[in-house]
């Protein structure tokens, strides 16, 4: 009975979570830093991510979930 409601649910987050990883994604303008966008949200490419990571606060909130 709720079989379409539950497909259907789970479609619209499908989208809202593709929407928000294109959001965080595009938020992303650091030079040598690639950025992708994939099934499983954002992936980060690069030299140096992890120190960068420890150094610098606003990469723990790069998705603006805090600031």
């Amino acid at each position: 009975m709720f079989e379409r409601l539950e497909a259907r649910g789970q479609v619209l987050a499908r989208e809202a979570a593709r929407a928000e990883a294109k959001r965080i994604a595009g938020s992303v303008d650091v030079p040598g830093i690639g950025v992708e966008v994939t099934d499983d949200g954002v992936v980060l490419t690069g030299r140096g991510l992890w120190r960068r990571w420890i150094n610098d606060a606003r990469w723990r909130w790069i998705a603006g979930w805090a600031a």
